[in-house]
């Protein structure tokens, strides 16, 4: 299946969006670290997994179950993006995603690009269905999302606390076929 796609981003620079290797662990775990310590776009805010861990679930990946994507602009991993099938009957029609892109490199068309090819990814396994949680503060994602076709199914009200403050996590799927 792999997947390699390069696309300009809006600053002019050329980025890459590709399967993860497992070369690539330790930017991605730095990476989902230095977004998780902003305290305000992911649940996890220092990832548990180690190194060897993640080189394994890269090189292990089946994917017609699950999508690991790096993207790279000027030889640095700079985002990630990753897809997992439903593991049971019940389930295995959709995929649950979940994003994340380094601050400096945000606005630029990188989480757009990860989720183009997770969206891709899903309709060459003919899955019906894509979902995502996503925290209501987080204005930008969530515009992003509408704007490649997903909308809201649900709320958690008051699910997680930012700055001392309660938020609802927002519950958003793109249905990629009827069912």
């Amino acid at each position: 299946m792999g997947i390699r796609r390069t696309f300009p981003l809006r600053d002019g620079r050329q980025a890459i969006v590709r399967d993860a290797l497992p070369a690539d662990a330790a930017a991605w775990i730095a990476n989902l670290n230095a977004v998780g310590a902003e305290g305000r776009y992911v649940m996890t805010e220092v990832f548990a997994r180690t190194r060897e861990e993640i080189e394994t679930q890269f090189k292990e990946t089946d994917p017609t179950h699950q999508l690991w994507l790096v993207a790279e602009v000027d030889g640095r991993v700079i985002g990630g993006a990753n897809a997992s099938r439903g593991r049971h009957s019940k389930n295995a029609h959709s995929a649950e995603l979940g994003v994340s892109v380094l601050r400096e490199y945000r606005g630029l068309g990188i989480g757009q690009a990860l989720m183009e090819a997770i969206i891709a990814w899903g309709r060459e396994l003919g899955l019906a269905k894509i979902r995502l949680g996503v925290f209501a503060t987080n204005a930008p994602a969530i515009g992003l999302y509408e704007k490649l076709g997903f909308r809201e199914e649900g709320r958690l009200r008051k699910e997680v606390r930012i700055d001392g403050a309660y938020v609802d996590e927002v519950l958003m799927a793109l249905w990629l076929r009827s069912v």
